[in-house]
């Protein structure tokens, strides 16, 4: 008995891992469609370098932050699908903030992932900023 109930929790906690997850979360008092470019109160935005993402294909998440924007601290989660995380760095080019990224294959076929931001503002007010986009496989 006791190994059927063992093999029964482990069972879930596999089925849990793979379930679909709600992603109506928090989006900072703005509404964006997945894989757009979406604009934030206190003027910030973010967009992807190409609307079109498939899995395991380099890619670019941009932003434009208020001046004096510092602290920024970012990772992608799927949601779909837990993946574990993802670190983002960004880097400065000019007035946009840049990293390069790629995400992993998933039993998806679409596969919806979550970009968390936090970042401090000039006068250290902390903000966190939500952005969704889908990875389509096309294999």
């Amino acid at each position: 008995m006791r190994t059927s109930l063992f093999t029964v929790f482990l069972f879930s906690v596999f089925l849990a891992a793979c379930d679909s997850q709600s992603i109506e979360e928090d989006r900072t008092s703005t509404s964006c469609e997945n894989n757009r470019h979406c604009y934030y109160p206190n003027n910030a935005e973010a967009w992807l370098s190409n609307p079109d993402i498939s899995p395991e294909t380099p890619f670019a998440i941009n932003l434009k932050l208020p001046n004096g924007a510092k602290n920024l601290a970012a990772k992608l989660e799927g949601v779909t699908m837990y993946m574990g995380f993802i670190p983002l760095q960004f880097k400065r080019k000019g007035q946009v903030w840049v990293a390069d990224t790629m995400v992993g294959a998933c039993s998806e076929p679409v596969m919806t992932w979550k970009m968390t931001l936090t970042y401090n503002t000039a006068d250290n007010q902390p903000r966190t900023l939500f952005y969704y986009f889908d990875s389509i496989q096309t294999r």
